[in-house]
């Protein structure tokens, strides 16, 4: 069981450092990531890309610990130039009963950079997740992805950046 989490593990992860920009490649790392999930918890894997019944009722009876309640978490960057950067900030609130710790912040390719704050989160605060997006070097449709871990229910929560990159153009000032 866990030479198959850490070969999908390592599928999922060479998949993702390839996938800024390819969506057919973004749905199959969604789908690798949610059964490597699924696998990590003891639920059954199905080749689906909807979660199984058990998974559904695992979140939904969750109602103690440390739990994200996010403003969004996507953002449409629009259409850009090739070579400008992009800072977004994802806020939340810990809307759950025990302190959140966020363990890791991090990004599907180099292009992104996450910033997750440093120290817990009391119940009922606000936090932030400030990403920078670079699009040197980058063309056409982008999507990277940033993943939180955190001590919440599930333990992986996915953030997500979308915009066009435009070639030959100079960058705004």
């Amino acid at each position: 069981m866990k030479a198959k989490i850490s070969l999908l593990s390592t599928l999922a992860f060479i998949v993702m450092l390839s996938s800024c920009g390819n969506a057919e490649l973004e749905k199959r790392v969604a789908n690798l990531e949610r059964r490597i999930n699924q696998m990590e918890n003891g639920s059954v894997v199905r080749n689906t890309t909807t979660p199984t019944p058990s998974a559904q009722a695992v979140q939904a009876n969750v109602s103690s610990g440390a739990s994200f309640q996010w403003e969004n978490t996507m953002y449409n960057f629009g259409n850009i130039n090739q070579g400008e950067v992009v800072n977004y900030t994802f806020k939340f609130t810990n809307n759950g009963t025990e302190d959140l710790l966020i363990q890791s912040a991090s990004a599907s390719c180099g292009c992104t950079v996450p910033k997750k704050p440093e120290g817990a989160i009391a119940p009922g605060g606000q936090g932030e997740i400030v990403v920078r997006y670079d699009s040197k070097g980058k063309s056409g449709q982008q999507s990277p992805v940033i993943t939180i871990v955190a001590n919440t229910n599930p333990r992986q929560t996915r953030l997500n950046l979308r915009g066009f990159v435009q070639v030959n153009a100079l960058p705004k000032p």
